[in-house]
């Protein structure tokens, strides 16, 4: 089918009205994008601002947290002792033996008897029992003597016992300080958490509209490049119509001219044959001269 200027001129006007929307959707899509990105920026330096304020609440926790462990580490070394304490007092108490009597009271009926033996005038069979009955408590003191020694070595181990319970419960308390000490700011970067991890969310939404919107904006550019590249295109072959047509018309013109003047050639050189009368111009042309 033979294509004229008019189809050009139809089909670019088709294509340049078709541009019309597409550039209006682009523009208000540009503008939707550009409305995402912003509060998408917007929430993320928020973020940023909130990470730096849990920073320095770290950052005021971190002394605390360095006083705690050592608190918890001097804790822990204090159980190991209270253990090893208390397995050397049982160990003490198990080599105790069990009496059936008291030996402070028991001394002192030996030496009250031992006085009595110095002291007083005896008979014999006097004298045979209380020598007896000394013998028979020096016998069984021994065993009191061992267990007040033993005794001994534990009254030191309960006393250390006692100071190193008194040690972990001044601990405890000072850890519990420390921590009520810490709770405002650790509330406080709790919050932080929170706001910062909902106001990423948010910002991940706003950046996946920004990014759906920025695919459409793709898609419509496209689009248009397309219909923009048809019109470049249509134009050109449009102008190479034109100019086309332009020399055709010229080469028409000029082969009309030439036949023209051949036709005046042709008949000067028969006025000539005939020995008509001709004009200067007409001899001219018979005779070939421009």
């Amino acid at each position: 089918m033979a294509v004229n200027e008019e189809f050009y001129k139809a089909r670019i006007s088709s294509l340049m009205k078709e541009r019309i929307p597409l550039i209006e959707e682009l523009k208000r899509l540009r503008e939707s994008s550009e409305e995402y990105k912003q509060k998408r920026d917007e929430k993320n330096r928020e973020v940023q601002l909130i990470a730096q304020q849990i920073k320095e609440l770290r950052g005021g926790n971190d002394e605390i947290g360095s006083k705690l462990n050592q608190l918890k580490v001097e804790k822990e070394k204090l159980y190991e002792r209270v253990e090893e304490l208390s397995s050397k007092i049982k160990e003490q108490k198990s080599k105790l033996k069990p009496l059936d009597f008291n030996g402070e009271q028991l001394k002192k009926k030996r030496d009250e008897l031992e006085w009595k033996q110095q002291t007083t005038t005896l008979s014999l069979e006097e004298e045979n029992a209380i020598v007896k009955e000394i013998e028979e408590i020096e016998t069984i003191l021994p065993d009191y003597e061992e267990n007040l020694e033993i005794q001994n070595t534990i009254n030191p181990l309960k006393k250390e016992m006692e100071e190193t319970w008194e040690r972990i419960n001044s601990i405890k308390k000072e850890m519990q300080e420390e921590y009520d000490k810490s709770k405002p700011s650790f509330e406080q970067a709790k919050l932080l958490f929170a706001k910062r991890d909902e106001l990423r969310g948010l910002a991940d939404i706003d950046h996946k509209n920004y990014m759906e919107i920025f695919q459409k904006i793709i898609q419509y550019e496209n689009q248009l490049t397309k219909i923009e590249e048809e019109i470049s295109l249509l134009k050109a072959q449009q102008i190479k119509m034109q100019r086309d047509k332009r020399e055709n018309a010229i080469q028409e013109k000029r082969k009309k001219e030439e036949e023209l003047v051949q036709t005046k050639v042709k008949q000067a050189q028969e006025k000539l044959e005939k020995k008509k009368r001709v004009t200067l111009q007409e001899l001219k042309l018979a005779m070939g001269e421009p």
